[in-house]
């Protein structure tokens, strides 16, 4: 029992074999030959289905009249059934009906139905066996191969959702395009006489990188008066490559005397149980270079004499937080650390400018060199509109062919300042302000805080970071965090970008600190974009708005190592002819970098080009290497060797944390009125005494004695006191009085003297050029006659009192004030030591 064949079949396939026609195999005579035989070793190769083309299979139902069939996406051809059912010789033998009638029903259409029949299969009113049984059969004598699929929209959907998604960035990027085409020429910024703090972090930088650096501040368009250096070393330490330590370094680029070494002052730092009690010292002065004359003011973090390894160092947020504290507290007039009342102090009465006064803050990292008229671009923008309190300009880099590490990096970093913050800054959200180069305004005109506000430097100075997010907020990325907490407090103000504004950094020149560098940036970009993305309060409306913008950015950097398959998978698409997506994608990806060459041609940065064809030459280490390190990293917070220290013995060192427990109560916070007051009232003490000691030295009673080295108390001669006086009266400003003529500061100085001050803060000799230092002599209030006699019990207390008044209680020791006894009386105090000691050990219980 044979079926009719199929002329199309026999056509195509012409070598057909029936069962029983060849008598010599006694195999191939059976009936079950072609299943038991066939289709086994047929299964060992078999590598897919048949498909048909549905166009095709339907033109075969409709237009030639053959019983081609669709059932659950499988084809049948039964054209070899209906004709053995029909021949005119089976006309009256059942056997050749062996599918159901209802079955053979839903084939025998006349081309009325659809090609596709298995809704009607499932409408079939059969039993379960009876339905099984004809699938069976169907599928074993009239299978012939699966429907096309390929080309239908159900397959096509992934490349139509992708095709839709490389148009929507396209479109953000020709926004972006249209956003960096600023082709207005340059014009000359107005010059404004607001006050700045420039704002200097160091570590271990070498000592030509922070020359470089201080020098372009010094040498920057803006009135020398109206700027401040502050720098900020980040303790006592000797980078790789130094001879000396970091501050000594920064001082004696500013020309302070080796010799002058003020008392250290206690604050309170960023770090764990009693790495939260630091110290630093403070320097002021003038910094000439080139025919600039700027005031600077110098923090050196020490640490406590009890830290040894790394002494001082808590990390660049913390040397951020110094300076914000202090402000915080200026504003608030909250009561300050001893080393915020000495910052005070240079400030006010050594500097001549009142804290309050500075309204901008610009930060610059220790191995940047700003432009000479940035400062003065950037404050004219934040000048000509009150809404801007943040701005940052372009980065530039000074090392750009030393090495290929170098070289695939400037490409990034022209087009993520033209394209990427310039279409940011259309928003007023430029979402990272780089701490290399970027100024805040400190306060709103009407005296709201800004930067300095409770609730930033709150988060900002958070000392328990115990989580895998707040450790890459905190630790890897906290220039972008700072950027995002101003977003979040101020969401109605803008944060923008200005590419006038230009300052040169130096790029990693080695592939191990690019990498430990871009670990950091990728880690921290992807938790502050988090933060970013469940802000209340965003500028715009769905796919118009700025968070929409930051959630394509953080899916950009999360799926970052898929990009290089993708570009594989769209080639493939286009070299095999699949689908068309693959050319239109690659058409649109290809459009992208086509109109970044337009801007290079458009600003005339012709070399721009070349840079682009090496970053994408090393395409595919910024796409999945870089990222794959960064993500299998996220949980290393070390800066890697970006920065190398040195131990004393120039090994490498394990440094052990500080388990000491921390006591607020070791550092004393008073405000700086209550501090002032205390002064005044001291001075008041101290002209009485003089006047006493001065009224004995008429009657001859007594002679005066030499200066003391605690008190540090103008002399008791009338004619000496009024010259010193006047001398001291003079502000750092008094020195160059062409250069500097400020009301302020003249109206500050006619009512405190520095000099008055220094009795009692220990660091005025630091505050002038070498030409001009303040002279730290004194002289004694106390007197007594001139006699190797021991001194009586009530000399000695009023002696002891009079030293301890006048002397910084946190460095002096109790040998020292023996000392000063002896040089007092003229004799050595040794055998009162017992009583010495006891008299001190009370008055400092009392």
């Amino acid at each position: 029992m044979y079926l009719k064949s199929d002329i199309d079949t026999e056509t195509s396939f012409p070598f057909i074999h029936r069962a029983g026609s060849l008598a010599n195999s006694k195999e191939m005579m059976r009936q079950d030959f072609y299943h038991r035989h066939v289709l086994p070793k047929m299964r060992m190769f078999k590598l897919g289905d048949v498909v048909w083309d549905p166009k095709w299979i339907h033109s075969m139902h409709h237009r030639g009249g053959q019983y081609w069939r669709v059932i659950n996406g499988e084809v049948f051809n039964l054209n070899p059934y209906f004709a053995t059912r029909d021949a005119p010789e089976n006309a009256d033998q059942k056997k050749w009906h062996f599918l159901h009638r209802l079955v053979e029903s839903i084939f025998e259409d006349a081309g009325a139905r659809d090609t596709d029949v298995t809704k009607y299969w499932r409408m079939l009113p059969l039993s379960k066996a009876t339905r099984a049984a004809n699938y069976r059969c169907l599928k074993t004598l009239f299978y012939v191969g699966k429907v096309d699929t390929r080309h239908s929209f159900r397959c096509l959907f992934p490349n139509f959702l992708l095709l839709a998604a490389a148009c929507l960035l396209m479109l953000v990027i020709l926004i972006k395009f249209l956003a960096s085409l600023q082709l207005s020429s340059r014009r000359k910024p107005q010059k404004h006489d607001k006050f700045v703090i420039c704002q200097v972090p160091c570590y271990t930088e070498g000592e030509s990188s922070l020359r470089r650096t201080i020098d372009s501040l010094a040498t920057l368009g803006y009135d020398d008066k109206h700027r401040l250096l502050f720098i900020i070393c980040d303790g006592n330490i000797v980078g790789s490559g130094n001879d000396r330590p970091t501050p000594r370094i920064v001082l004696d680029i500013l020309g302070v005397d080796p010799k002058l070494d003020p008392p250290p002052r206690s604050f309170r730092s960023i770090g764990e149980g009693g790495q939260q009690h630091n110290m630093a010292k403070v320097y002021s002065g003038l910094y000439e270079y080139e025919g600039h004359v700027v005031p600077y003011l110098v923090v050196a973090k020490i640490g406590k004499p009890t830290e040894k390894s790394r002494p001082g160092n808590r990390g660049k947020r913390d040397s951020q937080m110094l300076l914000l504290h202090f402000l915080n507290r200026v504003h608030f007039e909250a009561p300050m650390s001893p080393l915020d009342l000495e910052i005070y102090h240079q400030m006010k009465n050594v500097i001549g400018v009142h804290p309050s006064l500075y309204e901008y803050l610009l930060m610059v990292d220790a191995d940047t060199e700003v432009v000479p008229d940035s400062l003065t671009r950037l404050v004219a923008c934040m000048v000509h509109d009150a809404k801007v309190i943040g701005i940052c300009g372009e980065t530039q880099l000074t090392n750009e062919d030393f090495s290929w590490t170098t070289m695939i990096q400037v490409y990034e970093y022209f087009i993520s300042h033209h394209m990427a913050k310039a279409f940011e800054s259309l928003f007023g959200s430029v979402t990272c302000l780089p701490g290399c180069f970027c100024m805040y305004r400190l306060r709103t005109a009407r005296g709201m805080p800004l930067i300095i506000s409770k609730n930033v430097v709150k988060d900002y100075s958070e000392n328990h970071v115990d989580t895998l997010h707040k450790k890459n907020l905190l630790s890897l990325g906290e220039d972008r965090y700072l950027t995002t907490l101003m977003m979040k407090y101020f969401p109605q103000y803008k944060m923008t970008f200005t590419a006038d504004a230009k300052c040169k950094t130096t790029a990693p020149d080695t592939w191990s600190v690019l990498l430990s560098q871009r670990r950091r940036w990728i880690n921290s970009t992807v938790h502050n974009l988090v933060e970013l993305v469940f802000l209340p309060e965003m500028c715009g409306f769905c796919c118009f708005s700025m968070r929409f913008v930051v959630f394509i950015d953080l899916f950009g950097t999360l799926t970052m190592p898929c990009t290089l398959f993708y570009l594989a998978y769209l080639a493939y698409l286009a070299i095999s002819k699949i689908a068309d997506i693959g050319y239109i994608s690659l058409i649109l990806i290809g459009a992208i970098y086509g109109l970044q060459a337009v801007i290079f041609v458009l600003k005339r940065q012709w070399q721009h080009i070349g840079w682009m064809i090496i970053y994408l030459l090393a395409y595919p280490l910024w796409s999945f290497f870089i990222p794959i390190y960064a993500f299998w990293h996220m949980d290393d917070f070390s800066w890697g060797n970006t920065r190398i220290v040195v131990g004393d013995d120039g090994k490498r060192q394990i440094f052990v944390k500080d388990e000491e427990p921390f006591n607020p109560d070791e550092i004393q916070m008073r405000t700086w009125a209550e501090y002032e007051g205390e002064i005044f009232k001291r001075q008041q003490q101290i002209q009485e005494m003089e006047a006493v000691a001065q009224a004995i030295d008429e009657f001859g009673n007594a002679g005066v004695r030499p200066v003391s080295r605690f008190t540090q108390i103008p002399g008791l001669d009338p004619a000496q006191q009024q010259l010193q006086r006047q001398q001291q009266t003079m502000s750092l400003y008094s020195h160059n009085p062409q250069a500097f003529n400020m009301p302020q500061m003249q109206q500050v100085q006619q009512t405190y003297s520095p000099g008055m001050y220094s009795a009692y803060f220990g660091s005025m000799a630091n505050v002038a050029p070498a030409a001009h230092n303040v002279a730290t002599s004194s002289y004694n209030l106390v007197q007594v006659p001139q006699s190797s006699q021991m001194p009586s019990d009530d000399a000695i207390v009023s002696a002891i009192s009079s030293i301890l008044a006048s002397t910084d209680l946190a460095s002096v020791s109790m040998k020292q004030v023996r000392d000063e006894l002896s040089h007092v009386f003229g004799i050595d105090m040794s055998p009162r030591r017992e009583f010495i000691n006891q008299t001190i050990q009370s008055m400092l219980q009392r």
